[in-house]
């Protein structure tokens, strides 16, 4: 049975790193998991290694997409089952590394089957929707089911109205829904011996350290920069999904003078902190979870261990 491994974790953790010592042990290929580098051009807010980095090591489903283009967890699976099926039929391992815990749930298991809404639920949802509008919506989904709001996009009518709905028929919010654990692993990783390694923090507070000096390194290596060239281009718009993410939103909105500069720090710094948690939350939910920690001198010995076992 040929090997699929994957290499997860709270942003910041250092699994790209691990992933490089692996490339350059072992027979692999690397796939990326992460909802904002598959965009072309968010190179230095999502942590993208550089241009000559990624000629040596190269990554699959990363710079597919263009800023101004939508992309799913269900077009991700798509694509990611592909990559597999291509790197396994040359005789080489995957490797799956990223943050984006969605997609790999989505991935290996699927997502939850969500109960059906009823029409009194639905109708209710509606008027109120009419009533208040789409933001006071969004903000009441912020109260209700942080982690479902950060994900949809707050224009994004259909999928808050039904994040709104799911919660008031179960009183369990959507993120929670999806993050049960699934016994029945999808048909097409199945002929795979599955090795799943997550890093965690050493410790809490230097990680939480580490994500506000790594956000003031991106603003050093010219984020602002970045954002600006990519909201010049002419389909573009903060609008878009790609500048809704982590960091990317928090510039844009500097850049439209809705935020100080120091305000639009502090506001990524927080942003990015509470994306490490909701990852880490999801990690603990996760079913055999190999464990490795954050610096550790051993990691890819482990990792190599467990594939020769």
């Amino acid at each position: 049975m040929n090997s699929l491994i994957s290499i997860m974790g709270p942003t910041g953790i250092g699994k790209t790193d691990l992933a490089f010592q692996l490339y350059d042990t072992s027979d692999i290929e690397i796939i990326g998991v992460d909802s904002v580098q598959v965009y072309k051009h968010l190179n230095i807010g999502s942590g993208k290694p550089n241009k000559e980095v990624l000629k040596k090591y190269p990554h699959k489903l990363i710079d597919i997409i263009e800023p101004y283009e939508s992309y799913s967890t269900g077009k991700f699976q798509k694509d990611c089952l592909r990559e597999i099926k291509k790197i396994d039929s040359s005789n080489k391992t995957p490797l799956l590394v990223g943050g984006t815990m969605l997609y790999f749930k989505n991935l290996f298991y699927g997502l939850s089957k969500l109960p059906e809404s009823t029409k009194d639920i639905r109708d209710e949802v509606e008027m109120e929707c009419k009533k208040k509008g789409l933001e006071a919506m969004h903000e009441y989904l912020i109260k209700i089911d942080p982690i479902s709001a950060s994900n949809i996009h707050s224009n994004d009518s259909q999928r808050i109205k039904r994040a709104i709905e799911v919660y008031r028929l179960t009183n369990k919010p959507l993120s929670l829904w999806h993050q049960e654990s699934y016994t029945e692993v999808h048909e097409d990783i199945k002929p795979f011996n599955v090795f799943q390694f997550a890093i965690k923090p050493k410790d809490k507070e230097m990680h939480r350290e580490k994500i506000a000096i790594r956000f003031q390194d991106m603003i050093d290596m010219g984020l602002i920069k970045e954002v600006e060239e990519i909201l010049n281009v002419k389909q573009m718009s903060t609008d878009k999904l790609s500048m809704k993410t982590v960091g990317y939103k928090q510039v844009s909105d500097y850049l439209n003078g809705d935020l100080s500069f120091d305000e639009m720090i502090s506001r990524a710094i927080t942003a990015t902190r509470q994306l490490a948690k909701r990852q880490m939350t999801w990690l603990r939910s996760w079913n055999k979870i190999i464990w490795l920690e954050e610096d550790s001198a051993n990691n890819l010995e482990i990792i190599l261990d467990f594939i020769k076992k």
